[in-house]
């Protein structure tokens, strides 16, 4: 595999990777920075008694409600992929008012994301986030279910952000098409919760019968190889024991790792140096470049030997 003249180093140790028209995409950039930005109109609600009134007066209704629970369960979102998620029951125009809105009360909290030295000139969707407002109403009503704390942000930073977003958009593309019948982050594998866990896991819905996608992201600014090596080697003894790669709370449905990157160019690099074809369960790779500009079914590749082979889902 020829990766060489698609990979640049900023120095000597640090290479980034780039797309086939040769830009590195956003969500991956290694010079992305980021900070909360607060509104100007600021009356943050810090108590779940206060965050109750505003719904027992009417000033949340059962939409405002859903859209809440939709951040929550994403995570972290941009808001392009908030007003996707919301589409069947808003317009793009109503997500975007009910978010500024929610912001005065610190239901959510939006950041202002920028590549170093290039402020002005890329300017993508601001990613949003449950603030204390928002995070203590959910696991007031969904008691059972997981939300990022706000405070967590302080330590996960905008490497965080990144991540959850580039997740959602995968995520958000296959809500979309109505393939993915569950999801649920950091899914416990063979229920034991010692095992390195996927980023995220999903249901999906085939011709052929439903699959389990067990979905982690590679990204630029990390040790990609020694993180993706770790979780296959982990994940190869549980198949050794089990024959497949169960999931805590999933049915059982024949396994798939799936590697997202940002460029084909980060793909072939991974599979150089791991081998991804060596292990024993079926490992796809997911190209974020493809994803976003030729659609879903295009957008995955297959390790064959020495090459990955680009294959084409006619399964939904």
């Amino acid at each position: 595999m020829n990766t060489q003249a698609k990979i640049s180093y900023i120095s000597d140790n640090f290479p980034y990777f780039t797309t086939i028209e040769g830009e590195i995409p956003f969500w991956d950039h290694p010079m992305l920075k980021g900070e909360k930005v607060l509104p100007k109109k600021y009356f943050p609600y810090t108590r779940l008694e206060a965050v109750l009134d505003l719904y027992r007066r009417g000033l949340l209704d059962e939409k405002d409600i859903t859209l809440l629970k939709v951040l929550g369960d994403a995570v972290c979102a941009n808001e392009d992929q908030l007003r996707r998620y919301m589409a069947p029951i808003m317009s793009r125009s109503d997500t975007s008012k009910r978010l500024d809105r929610f912001r005065t009360y610190a239901l959510v909290e939006r950041w202002k994301v920028r590549i170093r030295g290039a402020e002005e000139e890329v300017k993508p969707p601001a990613p949003f986030t449950l603030g204390v407002a928002g995070y203590k109403l959910l696991k007031h009503f969904y008691n059972s279910d997981f939300f990022m704390n706000p405070e967590l942000w302080d330590n996960y930073g905008i490497g965080g952000i990144k991540r959850y977003v580039a997740m959602n958009e995968l995520r958000c593309i296959m809500t979309e098409k109505k393939i993915a019948k569950k999801w649920k982050w950091h899914a416990v594998i063979a229920n034991n919760p010692r095992i390195k866990y996927p980023m995220g896991t999903a249901e999906i819905r085939t011709s052929q019968g439903n699959l389990n996608f067990l979905i982690d992201r590679a990204q630029m600014n990390q040790n990609f190889i020694g993180f993706i090596k770790e979780r296959l080697e982990h994940w190869k003894k549980v198949y050794e024991s089990y024959g497949n790669l169960p999931v805590s709370e999933f049915p059982v449905n024949p396994a798939v790792v799936v590697i997202y990157t940002a460029t084909l160019s980060m793909a072939e690099f991974i599979h150089n140096q791991i081998l991804l074809d060596s292990y024993p369960y079926r490992i796809w790779v997911c190209v974020e470049e493809h994803l976003v500009k030729d659609g879903f079914e295009t957008a995955f590749y297959v390790p064959r030997e020495s090459k990955l082979q680009r294959i084409k889902l006619d399964l939904f």
